[in-house]
């Protein structure tokens, strides 16, 4: 089951471009985040919730970049975010797998948000993991 806070997500990271070319991930993600909490401060006409009043919540920690949670009414929707700057090497992937399965559980969905080059090997690799993977928690793997 895909959220509509999920829906959301993913149209706010395909409209995201970085305000400039960064040399560390983490500028990235500061970026990224930056601009998600711009469009959630918008009048809620123009707000990506569809103009409905929603209470929202940025979470860090852990091996997340971070997460967000939506209460609209009494529905509550969270959404966690993993950023990984080149998937090109097994550790790369190795460290990504790390990732998904600290964080397996904590949030019903999760964006991968892949910057940068992608080894078509170590995607297909990370797709077989997913797609092997006994989790209630959907996984959504972006490129950008």
């Amino acid at each position: 089951m895909t959220t509509q806070l999920m829906k959301d997500m993913t149209g706010l990271i395909t409209s995201w471009q970085p305000r400039k070319v960064y040399h560390s991930p983490p500028r990235y993600l500061d970026d990224l985040k930056k601009f998600v909490q711009e469009k959630m401060a918008l009048p809620p006409a123009l707000r990506f919730s569809g103009g409905k009043k929603a209470a929202v919540e940025f979470v860090d920690g852990g091996t997340l970049d971070f997460g967000v949670n939506r209460k609209t009414g009494t529905a509550t929707e969270s959404v966690g975010i993993i950023m990984k700057r080149d998937l090109l090497t097994l550790p790369d992937l190795r460290l990504l797998m790390a990732q998904i399965q600290q964080e397996d559980g904590k949030f019903s969905e999760v964006i991968l948000l892949v910057l940068g080059e992608v080894n078509p090997d170590m995607e297909a690799k990370l797709q077989h993991f997913l797609g092997g993977r006994k989790t209630k928690t959907a996984y959504c793997v972006m490129k950008k």
